[in-house]
C-alpha cells in the first residue's frame, strides 16, 4: 500500500510549561499546578529540534521570558541550527533585557506575540497582571523591531474600568505603537479562577454553558457598557484593524523586518482579515 506523506510547515515545540504570574483572569496559571514553571534540559530541546524536518518552529510555551537565563542558555543552543520560529514573551523582560531580545534574533526568531491585554495601568492592577507596565509598551516593541523581529498583540474587552471608547482607544494606541497583527478577544472568567469567583459572588455570571466560555460570547455582566456594547465594540476592531488597506500597510511595513518577519505578518494578517471581516 501507498503511504501517505504527511506535509506540515511549521511544527510545535514545548521547552517550559506553566506560568508562576498568577493573573486574575488567567485560566492556566490558576489550575492546580498551573503556576508552577518547569523547565525541559535544554540539551533535550536542542535534540528535539535539530531533528524536526519543518524549517519553521511554534513555541507553545505560555511564556519563553518567565526565566531570561534559560531563555538566553536556549537561545544560543539554538544559533545555528537555521531554524525560524515564532515565541510568547512578557513585555516587562522584553522592554528591559535587550540582550535576550537580541540573542532570539540570532537563534531564529522571527516574531513575538505579547499579552499587552489593555492600556490603562489601573485595570492591570486590578487584575494582577505583574509583568505589564504600559510605559514600557513602546520599548518592547521598539527593541523587537530593532532586532528585525515582528509584533503580535493580544487585548482583552470588558474589564470594569473599559467604557464604550476603549475600542477606538485601543485600536489608536496599537497603530501608534506600530504592532504587526493583533488578537482581540472578550474578558472570560473561567471557572476556578479569582475573575469568576468576583463575578458569581456579584451576581453577574450570565451563564454556566461553558462551551460559551470561547473568548468570544459575552457570559457575564460588563460594569461599564452593556452587553451588547461590548459585542458590538469587539466586532467593530476586528472588522477596523483588518481593513485591507490596514493589512496592506503593515505587510509592507513587515518586508523592512526581513523575509520570514514580512511572511508571518503576512500570513497573520492574511487569516485575521478573512476570519476578521465575516460580519455576523
Amino acid at each position: 500500500m501507498r503511504k501517505e506523506k504527511r506535509v506540515r510547515f511549521v511544527n510545535a515545540v514545548e521547552a517550559t510549561r506553566g506560568c508562576p504570574e498568577k493573573c486574575g483572569f488567567c485560566q492556566y496559571s490558576n489550575i492546580p499546578g498551573g503556576s508552577t514553571f518547569y523547565t525541559r534540559p535544554v540539551e533535550d530541546v536542542i535534540r528535539e529540534i535539530s531533528m524536526t524536518r519543518e524549517k519553521l518552529l511554534y513555541f507553545k510555551d505560555l511564556s519563553m521570558t518567565i526565566n531570561p537565563v534559560y531563555a538566553k542558555t536556549l537561545f544560543r543552543g539554538m544559533k545555528g541550527l537555521n531554524k525560524r520560529f515564532i515565541c510568547h514573551g512578557n513585555v516587562n523582560v522584553l522592554a528591559r533585557d535587550e540582550e535576550l531580545v537580541k540573542l532570539a534574533y540570532e537563534a531564529g526568531c522571527v516574531e513575538w506575540t505579547i499579552g499587552f491585554e489593555t492600556f490603562s495601568q489601573d485595570t492591570l492592577n486590578q487584575v494582577n497582571k505583574k509583568a505589564n507596565k504600559v510605559e514600557e509598551y513602546a520599548s518592547a516593541v521598539e527593541k523587537i523591531h530593532k532586532h528585525k523581529m515582528a509584533v503580535v498583540g493580544t487585548f482583552v474587552f470588558g474589564f470594569d474600568e473599559d467604557t464604550p471608547d476603549v475600542f477606538e482607544k485601543t485600536l489608536e494606541n496599537i497603530e501608534k505603537l506600530g504592532i504587526d497583527g493583533a488578537i482581540f478577544a472578550v474578558l472570560t472568567p473561567y471557572p476556578g479562577t479569582p475573575l469568576f469567583k468576583k463575578f458569581d459572588e456579584e451576581g453577574r455570571i450570565l451563564t454556566r454553558d461553558w462551551s460559551k466560555y470561547n473568548r468570544k460570547d459575552v457570559v457575564f455582566e460588563p460594569k461599564n457598557m452593556s452587553k451588547k456594547e461590548l459585542e458590538e465594540g469587539l466586532r467593530w476592531i476586528t472588522y477596523e484593524f483588518n481593513s485591507p488597506s490596514k493589512v496592506v500597510y503593515r505587510v509592507s511595513r513587515g518586508f523592512k523586518l526581513g523575509f520570514y518577519p514580512a511572511f508571518a505578518v503576512l500570513a497573520g494578517n492574511l487569516g485575521s482579515m478573512i476570519v476578521g471581516r465575516r460580519k455576523t
